[in-house]
């Protein structure tokens, strides 16, 4: 028991470090990666910049993140590409859907869009306007609805 104690407060003592060794700094649009640069000027030209910040936290890599004066938030991989849009109450922009993402979502779920997209290490989270998640494997092909 006293050997499961010890490990328990050895992983809460990391995660605690981890937390207070996590931190945001403030940048100005230029000085994200020039991939990241390029997919706002692509994507949302029309929108207006209120914040950049890069994000950095203890043993893991940069992220960046960009939030808009219409509350769309976008972060970035250290290497300027996308992790996740969030378009809050208004779609997503079509070219950053996957085909096979897009078709789906229409075919199945008509008179909605897609109003989040995310990244993951396995695929695709996918948030639609009618509050349902969906889940896809790295080819877009359906795997589940998340609840």
């Amino acid at each position: 028991m006293k050997t499961f104690s010890k490990i328990v407060l050895i992983f809460v003592a990391f995660f605690a470090f981890n937390t207070v060794t996590a931190q945001n700094q403030i940048l100005t649009f230029e000085q994200l990666p020039q991939k990241a640069q390029t997919f706002i000027k692509k994507h949302f030209a029309d929108k207006q910049i209120t914040t950049v910040y890069e994000q950095t936290e203890f043993l893991q890599s940069k992220e960046y993140n960009v939030i808009f004066s219409d509350g769309v938030e976008i972060e970035f991989y250290s290497n300027g590409d996308w992790e996740e849009v969030n378009c809050k109450n208004s779609p997503v922009p079509t070219e950053i859907i996957p085909q096979s993402i897009s078709q789906y979502v229409q075919r199945n779920f008509p008179n909605v869009f897609v109003k989040e997209i995310k990244k993951r290490r396995n695929g695709y989270d996918v948030e639609i306007s009618n509050g349902l998640d969906l889940e896809f494997n790295k080819q877009g092909k359906f795997v589940r609805i998340d609840d």
